[in-house]
C-alpha cells in the first residue's frame, strides 16, 4: 500500500508518525470507537494475525480524521482488509459529503475486494439512503446491517443523567440501591477470565457469539499497558456482602479508549436479576468514568429482534440511539 494516496484535496497517510502521536490525534475524537483503537489492534494482531495500518486523513494539508484498517494475509497470496467502525473525525467536526466521498473512495483504494482480496467495511456513518448511496458511488456493496448502539453522554450532570433514565429504570435503580449491595471498582480488571467465563455460560443459554476470553484479556492488557492518553479498564462488580463471601450478584467490564468507554461484557446471577443489580453497576462504572474523564459510554450493542430485553435495558438508561449505514465489501 502506498504511504500516501489522494483525491483531489483531501489525502490518507498510511502509516506515518509514531503510535503516540496517532494516540494524541485519537484523543481529540470525541466519540472515538474501540475497534479504531490501537490496544484493539494489537489484540487482533495477537489473536488472528492482524496486522494494523494507520491512516491520518488531511483536507488541503490538515489534518481531519483518522482511520484504522486491519489486513491478514493468508497463503502469501489472500489478503483480508477490515475497517469496522471508522473513520473517525477529529474534535466532532465531521466533514462535509464531498470530502467524505472522496475519503471513502481512497478506502476503496486500500481495500479492493476481488478473488484475491476481501474486504470488509462498517463505516462509523449514521444509516440512511445518502449513505449508502455514496458508499455505492465510491465502489462497496453492502450485504449486511449496520451497528445499533446507545451512546450515553457523560458529560451531563448527575441530576440530568437520572431524569434522562426511564421512569421504570430509574424506579429499580432506587430499589438496587436501598438492596445493601456493596460496589467494587477494579481500573486493572484482574478478576477478567472468571467474568469471560460466566460470558461464555450465558452465551450458550442465550445463544449469542461472545467474545473470546483470549481476545478480551488482550484488549485490557493492551489498554493498560500499551494504551494511548486516558486508555485503561474498569471492572465494576455488586457484592451481597462487603466479605463477598456471598459472592458477586452482577459485574461488567468497560473498555476506556481515549475520551470515550465501551460497555463490553455484563453479566447478573439470578439474585442479582431480582435486585437490578446490574443497574446499580452500570450507574456507579458511569459515574466513576464520569469522574476519571470520560465523555462518551458506547453501551455496545442493541438488538432489538433477537435482544430485546437488553436492548430496552440499554435505551432505559437515556441514551442516544443511533445505527450505521451497514456492512460493507
Amino acid at each position: 500500500m502506498s504511504p500516501i494516496s489522494s483525491e483531489g484535496a483531501v489525502t490518507i497517510l498510511w502509516n506515518e508518525g509514531t503510535v503516540g502521536e496517532w494516540a494524541s490525534l485519537f484523543a481529540r475524537v470525541p466519540r472515538s470507537t474501540l475497534p479504531q483503537c490501537f490496544a484493539y489492534a494489537g489484540a487482533m494482531g495477537r489473536t488472528h494475525g492482524f496486522v494494523p495500518r494507520l491512516g491520518l486523513i488531511r483536507r488541503d494539508g490538515a489534518p481531519i480524521g483518522i482511520v484504522q484498517l486491519l489486513e491478514r494475509r493468508t497463503l502469501r497470496l489472500f489478503h483480508q482488509r477490515q475497517i469496522h467502525r471508522g473513520p473517525l473525525w477529529l474534535d466532532g467536526v465531521e466533514p462535509d459529503p464531498a470530502t467524505q466521498e472522496a475519503v471513502f473512495r481512497l478506502l476503496r483504494r486500500a481495500c479492493p475486494d476481488n478473488p484475491l482480496n476481501r474486504a470488509s467495511l462498517l463505516p462509523e456513518l449514521a444509516a440512511g439512503p445518502e449513505a449508502e448511496a455514496m458508499l455505492q458511488r465510491c465502489g462497496f456493496r453492502r450485504f449486511g446491517s449496520g451497528y445499533r448502539t446507545v451512546w450515553l453522554d457523560l458529560s451531563r450532570g448527575e441530576e440530568e443523567l437520572r431524569a434522562a433514565m426511564a421512569r421504570d429504570w430509574r424506579q429499580r435503580l432506587k430499589g438496587a440501591e436501598k438492596a445493601g449491595l456493596v460496589i467494587d471498582l477494579d481500573w486493572e480488571a484482574k478478576n477478567l477470565p472468571w467474568l469471560m467465563k460466566q460470558e461464555h455460560e450465558q452465551a450458550q443459554t442465550k445463544q449469542f457469539r461472545p467474545m473470546t476470553g483470549a481476545l478480551a484479556v488482550r484488549i485490557r492488557n493492551g489498554l493498560l499497558k500499551g494504551g494511548g492518553k486516558g486508555d485503561g479498564v474498569l471492572m465494576a462488580a455488586a457484592l451481597e456482602d462487603r466479605s463477598g463471601k456471598a459472592g458477586p450478584a452482577a459485574s461488567a467490564l468497560f473498555y476506556i479508549h481515549g475520551g470515550s468507554a465501551t460497555y463490553q461484557i455484563g453479566w447478573s446471577s439470578e439474585s442479582g436479576r431480582k435486585s437490578g443489580a446490574m443497574r446499580l453497576v452500570l450507574w456507579r462504572a458511569a459515574l466513576a468514568l464520569k469522574a476519571r474523564g470520560v465523555g462518551w459510554l458506547d453501551l455496545g450493542g442493541i438488538n432489538p429482534d433477537s435482544a430485546s430485553g437488553v436492548t430496552e435495558f440499554k435505551l432505559g438508561t437515556g441514551g442516544q440511539a443511533v445505527e450505521s449505514a451497514g456492512l460493507f465489501r
